[in-house]
């Protein structure tokens, strides 16, 4: 019997995120979800970034990509995505030092929406299994050959109930997860999510990016890049010609508070009632919002590194499934 890998990827708006656990141990890998078609690129990859030959194209992803370069479409079937989950893959390989013949299983994550439709979940399987053709890539110089078969589909907002079943196996969770472009919503009742609370609405930190644009734009009158509002959302505040705007330090915190707000309203309007269930806030938003859920939701659980949280749960997935 081959060896076999365990490879997690959670290929969000904002980040692809990828978990691997090979022969006892867990290796890591994050980069911001961004491609640009490239040709004969000749400058210097830097670090969390990949260079990748796929189909006789060229693309550039992670970080020396812009901002402007995302993708803002809901559905998760489209080539970015496809080649920022193969390169997740391959840079999993290299770090767990795998060899070129191991059996890789996957698991992945489709919007809530898309899991609940077969065919379009059949479809995206489809489509990461390259319909069981063997995918051919180069990263960075390096070139992979790799077979994906039996690719286990899951869906967004799991958080860790799957990887710590025994802590939630008694009680009512509330996972909200907040992404780059969705905020995904599901209720379990032990470790069964409860099908009626799996929606998602378009409230992702994206979302809040072009608030905070169109904010600047009428209070300033300056157009601002999507790169200068991820800066503007790290930092805190506006800054233009090297002068801080103060005010805009308050209006930038009332807007995250009213994006919040909005996430908890959206559910409310689909019949949640956030009681007699905890409430876990998972998902690299959470981190942004993080301020303000505890002032909404004092009791609420912020996931101890929420961008991997949906990983656990798949990887622990596998490991039952491929045990």
């Amino acid at each position: 019997m081959k060896e076999q890998i365990l490879i997690a990827v959670d290929c969000g708006k904002a980040n692809s995120k990828g978990l691997a656990k090979w022969k006892g141990r867990t290796y890591t890998t994050t980069f911001p979800t961004r491609m640009q078609q490239v040709k004969r690129f000749g400058v210097e990859i830097q670090p969390n970034s990949y260079l990748v030959e796929y189909k006789g194209d060229e693309f550039l992803l992670g970080e020396m990509v812009s901002e402007s370069y995302s993708d803002f479409n809901l559905t998760k079937n489209s080539l970015i995505h496809k080649v920022a989950i193969y390169t997740a893959i391959t840079n999993l390989l290299l770090k767990a030092n795998a060899p070129s013949y191991v059996d890789i299983r996957l698991a992945i994550n489709v919007p809530i929406s898309a899991y609940k439709d077969k065919i379009q979940k059949e479809n995206f399987k489809s489509m990461i299994e390259n319909e069981n053709r063997t995918i051919h890539l180069i990263v960075n110089g390096k070139a992979f050959s790799i077979d994906l078969s039996d690719v286990t589909i899951a869906f967004e907002g799991m958080g860790e109930v799957y990887a710590k079943p025994e802590k939630y196996r008694k009680g009512y969770t509330t996972v909200i997860d907040v992404g780059g472009l969705n905020c995904t919503y599901c209720q379990f009742k032990g470790v069964q999510p409860m099908v009626n609370t799996m929606i998602s609405s378009d409230l992702g930190v994206k979302i809040l990016l072009g608030k905070i644009g169109k904010a600047i734009n009428e209070r300033y009158g300056l157009s601002v890049s999507s790169d200068d509002l991820e800066h503007v959302l790290r930092s805190g505040y506006f800054a233009s010609k090297g002068e801080i705007f103060e005010d805009s330090k308050v209006f930038i915190e009332e807007l995250k508070y009213d994006h919040l707000q909005q996430i908890v309203q959206f559910a409310k309007s689909r019949g949640y009632t956030f009681n007699m269930s905890e409430i876990h806030f998972v998902g690299g938003g959470s981190i942004t919002l993080r301020r303000y859920i505890k002032q909404l939701f004092p009791h609420a659980v912020i996931i101890d590194n929420p961008l991997y949280s949906n990983c656990l749960s798949f990887l622990k997935i596998l490991e039952v499934k491929y045990a």
